[in-house]
């Protein structure tokens, strides 16, 4: 199977949801899984339920968890079988058939596809698997909401566009059996436009259209919009360097060049963290770059796909702390080079911070350091 079916797999996890959250369980348990592959401690597909598996999905469980939910990895470890890419051994005297739930005498030990085991060995590949897996758990709706609001949609039309992809559109497909769930249960900005795309086809959808003054067609335009805001495209020199490593696979030279313009994970990483520009705020999407701290060029595969290696920032900020006549401190507040002209022309001022987070400072140090033109 190709790293592509394993990321619709992955975003599209069959979890149970109760009081509208999702279970957080079968995400942590994947998460742990390819933890202990990149630390080495799963050098085979055998995947064994014991301690060090069920103290590292508490770790991640603890991150995700809410309300009642119960820290429980008996449960995700054996109802992943139920996912197609997830297997279990079953001990003598047992089989799928008669096992129901998770006990140490029923199942020997999971493992995974063959491929997906190779896939979750790469660091490149198996980032992409996490934000996947991640994304089960994010609110599509509430940030397609805040999106129509940084545009200066009103507060009624951004509810009426959100109730037309969430409700409406996605009831006529689903009476359809063209999707099984809400439109903005869709992470892929591909897999949206093709449904887009039926969707505009359908009566119903032309129907009420025409009725409604095209207010349907309206919020699919903007929704479009929306999800196609994570990508912008950079410098064509990195991406043929890319493509000409030798070292690396299709897969991960797909994931790295998607980095480097600007798309798919690693901007969306940023707009997730940052909610607008990191230093001022602005909050329309649109108008920010997603920028590397120490650059792309001086950076190994994982510090490129590492969000803590990015600022999301307004264009004009971007340009000159690329260049580097701005900087930061290990506190967030700004540096300005004696080298740079009319800073006030660009709206810099010396007040101006973002909140560092410790595992920035590395990346900040080395900007100051190399990059940074000096006070």
């Amino acid at each position: 199977m190709s790293h592509d079916y394993y990321l619709n797999k992955f975003s599209s996890l069959n979890v149970n949801t109760s009081n509208g959250k999702k279970s957080p369980h079968k995400v942590c348990m994947l998460l742990t899984v390819m933890d202990l592959i990149q630390a080495g401690n799963l050098s085979e597909n055998k995947i064994e339920f014991n301690t060090v598996l069920k103290d590292r999905f508490t770790h991640y469980f603890d991150k995700f968890a809410q309300g009642n939910d119960r820290n429980s990895p008996e449960n995700p470890y054996f109802h992943l079988r139920s996912e197609g890419f997830w297997h279990l051994v079953y001990n003598d005297g047992y089989d799928e058939q008669n096992t129901k739930s998770y006990s140490q005498k029923a199942v020997s030990y999971a493992y995974v596809d063959d491929e997906l085991f190779n896939y979750m060995r790469s660091y490149i590949v198996s980032n992409e698997l996490k934000e996947s897996l991640v994304s089960n758990l994010s609110n599509l709706s509430s940030l397609f909401h805040q999106w129509l609001l940084d545009l200066g949609k009103s507060e009624k039309t951004a509810i009426n566009y959100l109730g037309a992809i969430r409700g409406s559109i996605s009831n006529w497909m689903i009476e359809k059996g063209i999707i099984s769930e809400a439109l903005t249960e869709i992470k892929s900005y591909h897999l949206f436009v093709n449904f887009e795309n039926q969707a505009r086809q359908l009566q119903e959808f032309k129907v009420r259209d025409a009725k409604g003054n095209g207010m349907y067609s309206s919020a699919l335009s903007h929704y479009h919009k929306f999800l196609a805001d994570l990508s912008q495209v950079d410098l064509d020199a990195d991406i043929r360097h890319v493509l000409s490593d030798k070292k690396l696979t299709e897969t991960e030279k797909t994931i790295l060049v998607n980095t480097r313009m600007g798309q798919g994970h690693f901007r969306a990483k940023l707009v997730d963290m940052w909610r607008g520009c990191a230093v001022t705020q602005y909050k329309n999407t649109q108008m920010l770059v997603a920028s590397h701290i120490k650059p792309w060029r001086d950076s190994n595969n994982q510090e490129r796909l590492d969000k803590y290696n990015g600022l999301l920032l307004l264009a004009n900020l971007d340009k000159a702390f690329d260049l580097g006549f701005i900087s930061f401190n290990d506190n967030g507040k700004v540096l300005i080079s004696k080298y740079l002209e009319k800073p006030d022309v660009l709206g810099l001022n010396e007040d101006m911070s973002f909140n560092v987070m410790p595992e920035h400072k590395k990346y900040l140090g080395y900007h100051r350091g190399v990059l940074f033109k000096g006070l």
